[in-house]
């Protein structure tokens, strides 16, 4: 009883103490932007995140350092938030005694008392399988169950103060992806889930002669633990810091292991994004930590927290990928570009445009004038800036969607279909770019996944998708021109030009709009 009322009084306090951390940071990162101290806002933001730890660490990881503005926060030490946080003390025998019975505890061996890493949520010790393999036992540190839904709600009021700040694009609708994120998270600490999806992955890719994961011993596994087998190699994330110090890390790699690492991240890169159209699942956090390099040109995967689900519409994304293939190449096709990132991203609005051209007075393609409308203003809000090696950057779609659509003037509201999908791809690319090895590696990756794709999955290579109900697609329509009304009133009229329809009905809906929002 005496213990139960400890850990409930250590539980509030620790509440307390984070809460006051949070309110803090929301106020000081306030007062820093509005005096412009920008890389002061940024390193505080960064480094208060880094000492709360567990999923303040998480949320750094998956959300903030996706923005380009992190580049501000100046911490030598940043990188160990990919696989060197500090850990905390627990006595690892006496968890696995209470966790599993006296057949299988025996079947782990030397279990080593301090963990030789940490994560946000977990914490790893090396130990040895009956049958002789290194395993590792990786361990949910100690209340973290207790805390996380308090603490995602303290990271919700921390997301709504600075989400302008970091995401210029208002179209994200910044509640659903922190929404997304909560449920990712969430998930995370489902130990049982997580060694299912390991021993899923153990089974895609057991036969890969380059690619490894390792095997999971699902009758070990708890709600508390996962029992793997150890992979050894040098973690990517120590890459990463050579190169902060100068260090060519394919010469350093291929001194240290023999392997070639172009053809290691390049195996990496494409059975990731490939696993897209053929798995049910695949990892969705393969950032430096999570990736070990071994001889042989092999490269390993490790911690399967995060999964990605496949989109619905494959179809949308191999058009994507197509267009990336084109950027890399140095083709700038923003007509193009744009149609099918709004295939994807807005798929709804995609589909509503396509049927309400189709009864227009004169068939329109609604998303072509629409991405016109979107070219000439990316050319404009340019000035007429060189894009040539813009558009083999990684940064290339941001930087241009930050043009084409600057201060969201086209009114589009974005549901990501799947989020979990597209950080796992961004997570691939940061990890290229992070090792200065993008250029060298995406371009060949996207043509042969393109070329697989289309040899394979014949009914995926379609340019347009099917039109929706009359009906259900003038309603979004209206709903997207009132919107537009009101950023753009020219953008609006040239629209409404092309919208005189066959049918009376949706005339006078166009001409209610035009009228609502026309000058007095």
């Amino acid at each position: 009883m005496a213990n139960t009322k400890t850990n409930r009084q250590t539980i509030a306090a620790i509440k307390r103490y984070r809460t006051a951390q949070i309110t803090k940071m929301i106020t000081r990162s306030v007062v820093l932007h509005r005096r412009g101290k920008q890389e002061e806002m940024y390193s505080m933001l960064g480094d208060g995140m880094v000492e709360l730890g567990g999923v303040y660490v998480k949320f750094l990881q998956g959300v903030l350092l996706q923005s380009e503005k992190m580049r501000y926060w100046k911490n030598p030490d940043k990188l160990k938030i990919f696989d060197r946080l500090d850990s905390e003390p627990l006595d690892i025998v006496q968890l696995l005694r209470n966790e599993l019975p006296t057949d299988k505890l025996s079947l782990i061996k030397d279990i080593q008392p301090e963990p030789f890493a940490a994560g946000s949520f977990g914490q790893v010790y090396y130990g040895t399988h009956a049958n002789g393999s290194k395993v590792i036992v990786k361990v949910l540190r100690p209340m973290i169950a207790e805390t996380l839904r308090y603490d995602l709600r303290l990271l919700g009021r921390l997301s709504k103060s600075v989400s302008k700040r970091f995401f210029n694009n208002s179209s994200v609708d910044m509640s659903i992806a922190f929404k997304e994120f909560a449920a990712a998270t969430l998930n995370e600490t489902d130990y049982r889930g997580e060694a299912e999806f390991a021993a899923e992955q153990y089974e895609a890719y057991k036969n890969h002669p380059k690619l490894v994961v390792p095997r999971t011993y699902l009758d070990l596994c708890t709600d508390k633990i996962i029992v793997q087998d150890y992979v050894e190699g040098v973690a990517a994330s120590y890459l990463v810091s050579l190169i902060d110090q100068g260090v060519d890390v394919v010469d350093w790699v291929k001194d240290q292991t023999g392997s070639d690492l172009d053809a290691q991240l390049s195996t990496l890169s494409y059975e990731l994004l490939l696993g897209t159209f053929t798995l049910p699942r695949i990892m969705g956090d393969p950032h430096p930590g999570n990736v070990k390099l071994l001889p042989d040109n092999k490269v390993g995967l490790i911690d399967f927290g995060i999964y990605a689900r496949p989109v619905h519409n494959q179809a949308a994304y191999l058009g994507m990928l197509k267009e990336y293939d084109k950027l890399n190449k140095g083709e700038l096709d923003i007509v193009s570009l744009f149609t099918s990132t709004l295939r994807f991203f807005g798929g709804d609005l995609y589909r509503a445009l396509i049927s309400v051209g189709s009864i227009a007075a004169k068939d329109v393609d609604l998303n072509k004038e629409l991405s016109k409308a979107v070219e000439s203003n990316f050319y404009e809000m340019s000035g007429g800036q060189d894009f040539k090696e813009i558009v083999r950057s990684p940064k290339a779609i941001t930087l241009i969607n930050k043009a084409a659509n600057n201060n969201n003037k086209f009114g589009f509201i974005i549901k990501i279909e799947s989020s979990e999908l597209l950080r796992a791809a961004q997570s691939v690319i940061n990890l290229m770019d992070s090792l200065g090895r993008y250029q060298a590696v995406i371009p060949g990756v996207y043509e042969k996944i393109i070329q697989e794709v289309e040899q394979s999955r014949p009914d995926l290579v379609r340019t347009q998708d099917d039109a929706m109900p009359t009906s259900q697609a003038i309603d979004i329509v209206t709903e997207w021109l009132e919107r537009v009304a009101d950023r753009d009133p020219a953008l609006f009229q040239s629209l409404i030009n092309k919208l005189r329809l066959k049918d009376s009905t949706i005339n006078h809906t166009a001409n209610a709009s035009e009228t609502v929002n026309s000058p007095s």
